[in-house]
């Protein structure tokens, strides 16, 4: 996104360029020694005390008093300049865990509280060495702000993408921090079409937004997915060249042998660790294509005893159960005589040998797993019988009906004990007819 902003801003004219909803300043990072007088406005508590710094202003945000019993720690470091700038970039991490009941919540508290003196000068250090100038900043609207800009002057900005976005964003900041915050209405999504009207009607612009609107379709000059779980983010400018910005994968070949029909599956069982690419290769040879891939912290093959390919499965170490591992993706290798080896995948994945795996991976306890699959029926049949429907709900992701939450206990039973399980109940082979 950055290349492309300093890309078609330098076929503008030089002088002043202004930027409403100026949020983190990545338009201003963008076009950061092109000579330009940049003039931005916002009105969230974050993004005023980084302008008003970058604009020499006092900042002018203190604690308050009903957060000073559980924060005093933090009164030190707000000096009204580039310390309360460096305070509220910390809070970002971790001020949305502050009163909150739950182990990993008073963890993450306790570590900014005992390392903050460090984190802090850090901050303080990566700031001051910041190439940003700001010819002006404005705590305003950006409907009332934008009808003060010059008809003919560039204006550049990213509106909030959905409606009452910054103020879901940045609430813990307002919880505890107090400042002479300007009164406005929230943007609605039918105001951020509005907003974007606004900022086109001019001979120098551009413009990003999950919004694909109809009637800037001829100014299209980009569309931005910058990951495989992302939501687009179309790019409208007066004129620039066309892009299209995709997330690329790494490949690596994976030269073992794979069970194919006709082959007998033969144990033991053994599970071999894959290397990113190969992960990626055989999710891309495998994996339903509707489903979008995630990085995984440890990928693993599950072979027979002939060396054979039957399946992978990878893992990621749960964000808020210290104890759960998160199956990001299982699948078996097709085609083969075994309509149900997905079973014996799963079976794999859950068994004592995964769990050291998992264990050594991730530097901790594991016990159980969980994992969610998509369907369109309401219960998924590879997991039935093997883990337990926690939550059914409907998907988030387009072409399914359920998004279904499974758990279950990991370790409970070995490999060998996994392949005479599934040998018993799901092995059969697919009976074949002669003609």
């Amino acid at each position: 996104m950055r290349s492309i902003v300093r890309e078609t801003a330098s076929q503008w004219p030089s002088g002043p360029v202004y930027v409403p909803c100026c949020g983190n300043f990545t338009i201003e990072r963008s076009v950061a020694g092109m000579g330009f007088a940049l003039h931005s406005s916002d009105v969230s508590i974050y993004t005023s005390a980084v302008g008003r710094w970058l604009t020499r202003q006092p900042v002018g945000i203190q604690l308050r008093e009903e957060s000073r019993d559980e924060l005093g720690w933090l009164a030190d470091s707000l000096d009204d300049g580039v310390g309360t700038v460096a305070t509220l970039m910390l809070g970002t991490r971790f001020l949305a865990s502050v009163g909150r009941e739950g182990l990993w919540h008073e963890r993450v508290v306790r570590s900014y509280r005992e390392q903050w003196k460090v984190k802090h000068a850090e901050t303080v250090e990566r700031l001051s060495g910041s190439d940003i100038e700001l010819a002006s900043y404005e705590v305003e609207d950006v409907r009332s702000w934008l009808q003060k800009v010059p008809g003919d002057a560039p204006v550049c900005s990213f509106p909030p993408f959905y409606g009452g976005g910054y103020e879901k964003l940045y609430e813990p900041l307002e919880a505890h921090f107090t400042w002479d915050a300007p009164e406005y209405e929230p943007l609605s999504d039918d105001d951020v079409v509005g907003v974007l009207g606004a900022i086109t009607d001019r001979p120098y612009w551009l413009t990003a937004s999950n919004h694909d609107v109809p009637e800037l379709h001829p100014y299209l000059r980009g569309v931005i997915k910058a990951t495989p779980r992302a939501a687009p983010f179309y790019v409208y400018a007066s004129q620039a060249r066309t892009r299209i910005v995709a997330p690329r994968q790494p490949i690596e070949p994976v030269k073992v042998p794979r069970l194919r029909e006709g082959d007998q599956l033969v144990g033991p069982l053994r599970l071999s660790l894959l290397k990113p690419g190969q992960f990626n290769a055989l999710r891309s040879r495998y994996l339903n294509p509707k489903i979008a891939p995630g990085a995984a912290n440890l990928a693993v093959a599950v072979k027979d005893g002939g060396g054979r390919l039957l399946g992978v499965f990878a893992m990621a170490p749960s964000t808020f159960t210290p104890d759960e591992a998160y199956v990001l993706s299982d699948f078996a290798v097709a085609p083969t005589d075994y309509p149900r080896l997905s079973k014996l995948i799963v079976l794999a994945a859950t068994s004592a040998e995964a769990q050291l795996l998992c264990q050594r991976a991730f530097s901790r306890r594991i016990r159980r797993v969980a994992t969610t699959a998509f369907s369109n029926n309401p219960v998924s049949m590879k997991y039935r019988g093997l883990l337990r429907l926690h939550k059914r709900s409907p998907s988030n992701e387009d072409g399914w009906k359920f998004q279904l939450q499974y758990q279950g206990a990991m370790g409970q039973h070995t490999l060998a004990e996994a392949l005479q399980t599934w040998a018993k109940r799901w092995g059969a082979q697919t009976t074949k007819t002669g003609v």
